[in-house]
């Protein structure tokens, strides 16, 4: 799986419009992965949770299949009916933030400021 994952990086690397292109697809793997672990451990089907937030099981089905790029009104219902939140966050600042997390020293009294993130509270 390393070597998988070390292919995948060197070829990122070395295209940037492919990487920007991976980038933005993430986060809507990462929904709909949530959605799934949602459903299983809850024991919920994809026509339960349809109902739940007012849309067909189609829908559900083919959001889950990654079939449809979502609108942001779906994408906040889906978070609503998880009980979910989007939080945003500077990423430059969480990236410098991190790396001031490594030179840290060993010392308790050292404290940085926790990254800016914006938080919200979707209402559907």
């Amino acid at each position: 799986m390393s070597n998988y994952n070390e292919f995948v990086n060197d070829i990122l690397e070395k295209n940037e419009s492919l990487k920007k292109n991976f980038d933005l697809l993430e986060l809507k793997y990462l929904l709909i992965e949530t959605l799934i672990n949602y459903r299983k451990e809850n024991d919920m089907t994809q026509t339960e949770f349809a109902q739940k937030i007012d849309v067909k099981q189609q829908v559900i089905s083919r959001f889950e299949k990654g079939e449809v790029d979502p609108r942001l009104s779906f994408v906040s219902k889906i978070l609503y009916g998880m009980k979910k939140q989007i939080i945003l966050s500077d990423e430059d600042y969480r990236k410098t933030y991190e790396k001031l997390i490594l030179l840290k020293p060993n010392n308790k009294k050292a404290k940085f400021n926790t990254p800016k993130s914006y938080q919200c509270d979707l209402a559907v």
